[in-house]
């Protein structure tokens, strides 16, 4: 993947302008130079910018509809304004929680963002911030980056630096979480001449368990009993699976509560995944949810009228490991 960049020194900083490349997916390096990238300006991927860099690449820039995935390092800490202002392709973004600053209207157009990537480090977390601003369904993919100063001392003594260390691990999944979509009416009382704003979608109250900029993963929890009648179902079944599957401080009370529902709903469940054909989860489901071999089944026959053929092969190996026939024995 072939990419440069168009870039200004600020007191021995870097911040990026442009991005230019051969493909959607850009990786923001750590160091341009020899000094630390931490910025990206105003417009950087938008369309069209006040003053437009010179381009001495060749390559095309990454603005706009061109721009798919961005990958940012640990040591970018400010995004300017309008930075992806209408990039309407914009799907997966990744970055680590200490991003500090976002401009104004930084997510603009942005109505297909969908996947966040967040590498968690110790401190502040910029995740509130970013869901305020996107209105549509978003999973969130949470690793853990350093979690103690003695896993920085650590990084230092196996030969890496800080940075380096940050940049180099991805950690472990701690948690994927959904916030399902909101959306806001301009509403005018006309004697009083005001315009007020009203939020409709449990998206908000999804995005609202937050404290000290941290996610309060029993009051997200706490929700899903009226979240489960209100959602839709395809972002419940999303919901329930991300929760069973990484339990992350999942408390008894609602691992129960998420399993029942899951239960409940097996064959809708199934059907979703197949139709994203996300052989993951379905794989998961057959092997946690499948108790009766007359759901194997079911589920093999929802495939094969789907039209699945890599799922009804691997729906067949998790029938045959979870109900293995008898074998026939001979008598000579």
């Amino acid at each position: 993947m072939e990419q440069s960049f168009a870039y200004e020194k600020k007191q021995n900083e870097i911040c990026i302008l442009r991005c230019y490349g051969t493909s959607g997916s850009i990786k923001i390096p750590e160091e341009l130079e020899g000094l630390p990238v931490t910025e990206l300006s105003a417009y950087a991927f938008a369309q069209e910018m006040e003053a437009e860099p010179e381009n001495t690449s060749g390559l095309p820039c990454i603005c706009g509809s061109k721009l798919e995935e961005l990958y940012l390092p640990c040591t970018i800490v400010r995004l300017g304004r309008y930075i992806f202002y209408n990039c309407i392709q914009f799907r997966k973004f990744s970055l680590y929680s200490n991003l500090a600053f976002m401009g104004a209207g930084a997510f603009t157009g942005c109505e297909n963002l969908c996947e966040l990537e967040l590498r968690q480090l110790e401190g502040k977390s910029c995740l509130r911030e970013i869901l305020q601003d996107l209105k549509q369904k978003v999973t969130v993919e949470c690793y853990q980056g350093f979690h103690t100063a003695e896993d920085k001392k650590q990084a230092v003594r196996e030969g890496q630096s800080q940075r380096e260390a940050v940049g180099n691990s991805k950690g472990n999944l701690l948690y994927r979480l959904v916030y399902p979509e909101f959306f806001e009416e301009a509403v005018e009382n006309t004697p009083a001449r005001i315009i007020s704003t009203q939020t409709h979608g449990m998206g908000i109250q999804y995005r609202n368990t937050f404290r000290n900029t941290q996610v309060v993963f029993q009051e997200y929890d706490q929700l899903f009993e009226t979240g489960k009648h209100n959602i839709e179902l395809e972002n419940i079944v999303e919901m329930t699976c991300a929760r069973l599957r990484y339990p992350y401080e999942l408390d008894v009370c609602a691992k129960q509560a998420y399993a029942q529902w899951l239960s409940e709903h097996l064959e809708e469940g199934a059907q979703y995944f197949l139709e994203q054909e996300d052989m993951e989860n379905l794989r998961w489901l057959a092997q946690e949810f499948v108790t009766e071999e007359m759901q194997a089944n079911q589920m093999l026959g929802m495939a094969k009228e789907c039209r699945k053929p890599e799922a009804v092969s691997m729906l067949m190996d998790v029938k045959h490991e979870r109900f293995p026939g008898k074998k026939k024995r001979f008598t000579l």
